[in-house]
This record gives structure tokens, sequence and C-alpha cells, in this order.
């Protein structure tokens, strides 16, 4: 059996974020679940906005699914009063996505709670997080 090659110092860096990530995940659900949302429909929930109609399309996109995937999580949104389809502005047969007040209050709710950083980031000292911002900064625009 061959003996893994060294990992680049890049790939080590990604792994680290990748290893944070995962242990935050379960949290993440957990937030959409106490504000009892799927983890697709939570993921759909900050994409949506009150005032800015999304295609269905586009929300298939941004969730990187099917189409017919969509149309689920906007049935599911729309029976708990968290969204509501409407025709597009220019064209009839497209149908958007907009979130409802409720909607918008349960968004605000679960991006509140999202954006507590977890205890390791809060150790960090001031000059360590605005280093690690600035990094992710940099590779977030790359991407």
């Amino acid at each position: 059996m061959a003996k893994d090659a060294p990992s680049s110092t890049q790939q080590q860096a990604w792994k680290l974020v990748l290893g944070i990530f995962l242990e935050q995940r379960a949290k993440m659900l957990g937030a959409a679940q106490e504000f009892g949302l799927a983890p697709q429909q939570a993921f759909a929930m900050l994409r949506l906005k009150a005032d800015e109609p999304t295609t269905m399309t586009e929300l298939a996109q941004a969730l990187r699914c099917d189409n017919s995937n969509v149309t689920g999580i906007a049935d599911r949104l729309e029976a708990a009063g968290l969204a509501e389809r409407r025709a597009h502005p220019s064209d009839r047969r497209v149908k958007t996505l907009v979130l409802t007040e409720h909607g918008e209050q349960v968004r605000r709710g679960y991006q509140d709670r999202l954006g507590h950083a977890p205890p390791a980031f809060e150790a960090m000292s001031d000059e360590d997080a605005a280093t690690l911002v600035e990094i992710l900064g940099r590779a977030a625009s790359a991407a």
C-alpha cells in the first residue's frame, strides 16, 4: 500500500476549515430545527428576501438542486406561512418566491442564531481574528 503523499499547506488549511465547518454543521441544523425548518428550507430562507422576488430557477441554482426539488421546498415554506409564490412582474409564466413578513422574521432569527461565533472563534485574540478575516476574505474573493 502506497504511503499518502504529504499535503500541501493549502490542503492542510482547507482540511482545517472543512473540519471547523463540519463541527458546526450539527449546530446549524439544530438551529434550523428550532425554527421548524428542514435543512433545505433553512438554506432557501437564507437566499430569499421579502422585497426581492426570486425565480424558482434562481433558487434551484443557488441551492444547487433540481427545479423539482425547489417546488417541494416552496410548497412547505408556503404551507408554513414563510413564503409565497408570485407571478414574475414581466412574465406571468414564471413563478417567483418571496418571504412573507413572518418568513422575514424567522429568517432574521435564524441568521442571528447562526451569527454567534463558536467558542473556538470567541477565544481568538483580536489580532488572530483580524488576520483570519483578511485571509478568508481573500479566499472568498478568489472563489
